[in-house]
């Protein structure tokens, strides 16, 4: 590759090379209506009207009704992964792959569309408390797990809490919640950790997807009306009504072998794969939203800072795979009200190990590692990707020069994931995060092939693999 950034370090600011910053994508029009998918029986209550957009950017799609692809087509019948998928982790996503595939199956108490629309989900309406702070939820009548047994309040009080009543709520339900109560069957009052008088945002996240632990089975039970079984290089999902069949099939290796064969979905930011579909007249190929930013924790007392032109410079050049420069607003500069536990101070005598450390499951933070080795060999003297322990224990110490890590762009709790950044990197001082770039994913579609509705973290969910029960 043409190295084209020339760049130096000068006190705390790399001064680069002029690169014009890219521009936007203009954002759709908000639409009153939620993506355009199987539903259940119209309930007794009236769904509420969409609350208010999330002020965000939105996802790159023109379609109103959040399609991905807007003509009528054939259901995806089989979909390609580019990382292992394991029902241990079910409900909560590790990365892409799971994301995708745990959709099918889990749902949470109300969706967020790809406009920034809260529409509903396991619950089918919901208004605020006297108190302006509580939200009461009402559940979807005909609400049933896979296995056919209902879903009420009080099972989800069990699933969410360590004592079954909603006395001790479980760690990662506790970051978001702060209490629950069954007021009867069918209804909750759930009190947020960061509330909102507008909607219930934050009943969206994937923590919170409800998902039941069965004997003798690897998959938790669902919501959705379908279930998974899965071997060492194939899940597939069948939907319990319908009995249509999605094989999610593994493809770790050139994303253009699984191209030619029958595959209608692939999700992939490797960009030899999409100049290869390109070529291919049964495909065709769009961006999803710009869903993920790299950043660069630094434990040094002073962090490095970038222009837009240098991260322009690194998004072209570094990365493997379409990236932009990070676009602020930055979510976690702005959080007066969000209670972060003061950084650590750095031990006496502190040294940096001379590594930039990054997830090497990751291939957009092992590129600007590297490439941040190869710009300032002073500072970062090699690359070191990690994962699992080593790597939580790594960022846990702060010992090295800085850490490559990918955040979510448009987090729908803020507060709660920065605590959880903190979390995981005590010596930080939030103010010390440096944005690097945007990456985002594209998908390969089958030209005949359609049903798959966009969500605003830019999840896709497909019609018929797991419609609501």
């Amino acid at each position: 590759m043409k190295v084209v950034f020339v760049c130096c370090l000068l006190a705390t600011t790399w001064a680069c090379a002029s690169r014009a910053p890219s521009t936007g994508v203009p954002s759709p029009q908000p639409v009153s209506q939620p993506p355009v998918l199987p539903s259940p029986p119209a309930p007794a209550v009236e769904p509420p009207a969409p609350a208010p957009a999330i002020p965000e950017p939105r996802p790159d799609i023109s379609s109103a009704n959040c399609a991905l692809i807007s003509e009528p087509g054939l259901p995806i019948a089989t979909v390609a992964l580019g990382d292992v998928v394991s029902p241990a982790n079910a409900p909560r996503p590790s990365n892409e792959s799971e994301r995708l595939v745990f959709r099918q199956l889990y749902e949470t108490l109300v969706r967020v569309d790809c406009n920034g629309r809260v529409v509903p989900g396991l619950a089918m309406s919901w208004r605020l408390s006297i108190d302006g702070r509580t939200w009461i939820l009402a559940l979807r009548p005909d609400a049933r797990f896979s296995d056919g047994s209902p879903v009420t309040s009080a099972a989800i009080l069990a699933l969410w809490s360590r004592d079954g009543v909603g006395g001790d709520l479980i760690p990662h339900v506790n970051r978001l919640v702060q209490s629950i109560i069954s007021v009867d069957d069918g209804t909750l009052a759930i009190l947020l950790r960061s509330p909102r008088v507008d909607a219930p945002i934050a009943l969206a996240h994937t923590d919170l997807a409800i998902a039941r632990q069965v004997a003798g089975s690897p998959w938790p039970v669902g919501t959705r009306a379908a279930h998974a079984v899965s071997n060492r290089n194939e899940t597939t999902i069948t939907a319990a009504d319908a009995g249509r069949v999605v094989r999610f099939l593994a493809a770790r290796g050139d994303v253009r072998d699984v191209l030619d064969e029958s595959v209608d979905l692939v999700i992939t930011r490797d960009r030899v794969a999409l100049d290869y579909a390109a070529t291919l007249p049964q495909f065709q190929s769009g961006p999803l939203a710009w869903q993920r930013t790299q950043v660069l924790l630094s434990p040094a007392p002073t962090s490095p800072s970038l222009s837009d032109d240098a991260r322009q410079t690194l998004a072209s050049d570094a990365v493997r795979g379409e990236a932009r420069s990070a676009v602020g607003p930055f979510w976690w500069q702005g959080l007066p009200d969000c209670e972060v536990a003061p950084p650590r101070a750095p031990e006496p005598g502190w040294r940096s190990s001379g590594r930039v450390v990054y997830d090497a499951t990751d291939g957009a933070a092992r590129d600007l590692a590297e490439r941040l080795v190869a710009l300032d060999r002073r500072t970062y003297q090699r690359a070191t990707g990690l994962t699992g322990e080593a790597l939580a224990l790594a960022r846990r110490r702060g010992g090295d020069a800085g850490y490559v890590m990918s955040i979510d762009s448009r987090p729908l709790d803020p507060c709660r994931d920065l605590q959880i950044v903190m979390e995981r990197t005590p010596w930080l001082d939030p103010r010390a995060i440096v944005p690097l770039v945007d990456t985002r994913l594209r998908a390969i579609v089958r030209r005949d092939r359609s049903g798959i509705a966009i969500e605003w973290d830019g999840g896709l969910l497909l019609a018929g693999a797991g419609d609501q029960r």
